[in-house]
């Protein structure tokens, strides 16, 4: 007989906190009855035998000590859930009903998919094809009413106290067409009247009749008389209870909008009950967030869980304006996902003061038992007293990734790293929990990206031990990040980290204090004000050490009511795993245009004097020096290297510095004209395919060996004002540090610029010098 296996999983309320703030921790446990929990400092993240390995040390805290494991459901499925203190909504009795809805998975999703986290039966029997549009419908009790789609057949049900009530039209609806669901119950007639109607949109269908789909109607007899429902009413799915909580059950796949109920039955003169506006906001910037507006007199505003997805077209849109803020009328409408989840809501296991004593750094409470382990990552800031160094910790990027399941799901995954993709336990485990929720790279179960990214679930790819499923022996994100971590250890080099929601917030007065500002080694997504506040950083004599690839590369935002939550939305351009259609390419967080920097007059080369050029997994290679790197400008870089040695044939990823993705010196794009080129990579295999932003026509001749647009720069750029940059353009470069002990030439070279960057002399006070004599 097999053993079950025991998990521990969690989550924090954010990344990260400043002494005096408290963290709260969030654990689930599959099969553990009990489990200890501890304090521990993340000091390198690779658990190979190349390098120190895994690296942690044990730190006291208030919390530690053995707890109860207790499981708790992590339950997918977006919803709008409105506030109806006054029991509005209660009772349907004389009600018109309108609804507008597009949707996308009508028959229903995956058959099973979530397994025993996600399935709920309804009261006809029916599981996967039963999906809420909206009501209070109770399957525990039931109790209550609601209008509905079943095996894509729109339907209401209600109980009139006697018995349950189905009224199902005979035609399922089409996906992807916008249609009018109308819902009459007329008290005096004792009848329930149903009506679909198509609707032409400018952008799904010209003229949905000339299709051949035809308006549909049905009526039942009722008493008129209603049971009372204890379930909250709700918008893109229903209620079924869980304990203290309410959970989501028959989630929407699809858009919801134009929602108006009146009591009576004549549209001009009968009394409006409620009127949700999914495009207006009651913000003066007019970005749609987690409220939603009722313009009825009754105020039944509405609150968005799980973060469905908004700024999205709705049945009026003319397909001309694509900024929700301006058309708000054509933007009525929200995208919800029956696999959406933003926030597990687990009830707190313990939290954590942060104390004032507590140095800065990467930190985790670590979850053990006897067969299972999980860590929950965290970043304590800089108190009063701060370091020379930051290190901004690429956390929108880890949102980005979280959870990424690409060795399984993504097509071409093999051709992606050229070779069988490299699976652990870890990814077994991802596999058995999609409640879990997806990244952003992979697209829900309607065949629409994701575009959200939330803190407040467990994510198994943040564990400092996650190994990338493309590299036999690579690091990637947190992992990746920690090499920077034991090397400045190394150098006996205090630090603070900050994240990107820190600096996104407190921009660039964040920065000020610093000498040296750090980033990780793939800050791929970055916020507007990130990029001004480094580039005012840097220009007011700060210096900037970019030591990864990839990076400044496209357009992140973060929810500015709940920093937890990170948006991301796909243009239609660049290295992209799905793109976002056109109407919904604006984040609602922030009102930016989703996509590359680049495309909005932002390069990364003008910042950090690299771009994106290609990327590759199969092997990484080495840099070899160039001209620039004997200007006497960059002398101090290479104090003990040899004039022709070559830097980083050595790493954990691929064995070399230079890869997987990589950076290069573009002045088309920005690289300012005084940057010197100090170094290029060496061979890559035609693995490496230039940039797609880079390709203009289908032709060959894209690969790593016939493309010298594939490679990894090396820049050094001093700025006037004392400021400057170092930017190395590769994601592998970390791994290099702490070869032979860190006795190399990548931590040498390394190191020799973050001491010259410490010392307060101009860059190029060598040329300067010069002159004067």
């Amino acid at each position: 007989m097999t053993s079950r296996p025991q998990h521990i999983f969690g989550y924090s309320d954010r990344f990260a906190a400043r002494p005096g703030e408290a963290l709260s921790f969030h654990v689930s446990c599959e099969y553990v009855a009990n489990y200890q929990a501890s304090l521990v400092r993340l000091r390198h993240g690779f658990t190979g035998q190349a390098g120190p390995g895994f690296l942690e040390t044990a730190v006291p805290a208030e919390f530690e000590g053995t707890y109860r494991g207790a499981w708790f459901a992590c339950q997918p499925g977006s919803y709008v859930e409105v506030l109806d203190e006054a029991g509005v909504l209660g009772a349907p009795d004389d009600f018109l009903i309108e609804a507008h809805i597009f949707p996308t998975l009508p028959q229903g999703t995956r058959s099973g998919h979530f397994g025993a986290y996600h399935v709920t039966q309804n009261s006809f029997g029916e599981s996967s094809g039963f999906q809420a549009v909206l009501g209070n419908w109770s399957e525990a009790t039931q109790s209550g009413y609601a209008l509905v789609l079943d095996e894509g057949k729109p339907t209401f049900i209600w109980n009139d106290g006697v018995a349950t009530n189905k009224l199902c039209l005979d035609a399922a609806v089409e996906a992807h067409q916008w249609y009018r669901l109308r819902v009459r119950i007329v008290a005096g007639d004792g009848k329930v009247h149903l009506e679909q109607t198509p609707v032409s949109n400018i952008m799904n269908r010209l003229s949905a009749l000339a299709t051949g789909l035809t308006p549909q109607s049905a009526s039942a007899s009722t008493s008129g008389q209603w049971s009372t429902s204890e379930a909250p009413f709700r918008i893109g799915a229903l209620a079924r209870r869980d304990g203290y909580r309410w959970l989501s059950a028959n989630a929407f796949n699809g858009k919801i909008g134009g929602i108006k109920i009146w009591r009576g039955q004549s549209d001009p003169t009968a009394d409006l009950v409620a009127a949700w506006h999914f495009g207006r906001s009651s913000r003066q910037d007019g970005l749609l967030l987690g409220d939603v507006i009722d313009q009825s007199a009754n105020k039944l505003h509405g609150r968005c869980y799980n973060a469905p997805t908004r700024g999205v077209t709705g049945h009026r849109f003319a397909g001309v304006v694509d900024d929700f803020r301006l058309v708000p009328d054509e933007y009525d409408a929200i995208h919800f996902h029956d696999d959406d989840i933003t926030d597990a809501e687990w009830p707190a296991a313990f939290t954590f003061k942060i104390p004032e004593a507590l140095p800065a750094g990467v930190y985790a409470a670590k979850l053990t038992s006897e067969d299972s382990e999980y860590y929950i990552p965290f970043f304590v800031r800089a108190g009063e007293k701060k370091a020379d160094i930051a290190v901004l910790f690429s956390t929108a990027t880890y949102l980005a990734y979280a959870n990424d399941r690409i060795a399984f799901e993504a097509n071409g995954a093999e051709i992606i790293v050229s070779r069988t993709p490299i699976i652990d336990r870890a990814d077994l485990t991802l596999q058995d929990h999609p409640e879990f929720g997806r990244s952003c790279y992979e697209i829900h179960n309607d065949g629409s990206g994701v575009v959200f990214g939330s803190v407040r679930r467990p994510i198994l790819t943040l564990q400092p031990k996650h190994r990338a499923w493309f590299q036999a022996e690579g690091v990637w994100g947190l992992p990746a990040d920690l090499c920077i971590v034991h090397w400045l250890e190394i150098m006996e080099l205090g630090f603070d980290p900050i994240t990107d929601e820190d600096l996104d917030r407190e921009g660039s007065e964040l920065l000020q204090d610093y000498k040296v500002v750090i980033t990780g080694s793939h800050p791929e997504y970055v916020t507007r004000n990130e990029i001004a506040a480094i580039d005012q950083f840097c220009s007011r004599g700060g210096r900037l050490m970019y030591l990864g690839g990839n990076g400044f590369f496209a357009t992140v935002s973060f929810d500015p009511e709940q920093p937890s939550l990170m948006e991301l939305r796909r243009s239609d351009a660049g290295t992209r795993p799905h793109q976002s259609p056109f109407g919904d390419r604006r984040h609602t967080t922030s009102g930016e245009t989703a996509g590359l920097w680049r495309n909005k007059g932002l390069p990364p080369q003008r910042l950090v004097g690299v771009g994106f050029a290609a990327q590759g997994f199969d092997r990484c290679t080495y840099y070899q020096r160039l001209e620039d790197s004997h200007n006497p400008i960059a002398g101090f870089v290479f104090e003990g290297i040899g004039a022709d040695e070559q830097i980083g044939g050595f790493g954990i990823m691929g064995g070399g510095a230079a890869g997987a993705e990589v950076d290069c010196y573009q002045p088309v794009l920005g690289t300012p004209p005084h940057a010197l080129l100090l170094a290029t990579s060496g061979p890559l295999s035609d693995a490496y395919l230039l940039a797609a932003e880079e390709v203009y026509e289908s032709i060959p001749g894209i690969g790593g060996t016939e493309q010298p647009g594939v490679r990894a720069d090396i820049v050094l750029c001093p700025l006037s004002g004392g400021g400057g940059f170092f930017s190395v353009g590769s994601i592998a470069y970390t791994g290099s540090l702490s070869h032979n002990s860190y006795d190399n030439n990548v931590a040498r070279m390394t190191g020799n610029v973050l001491r010259r960057f410490l010392r307060p002399e101009p860059l190029d006070v060598v040329l300067r010098d010069a002159a004067i004599a």
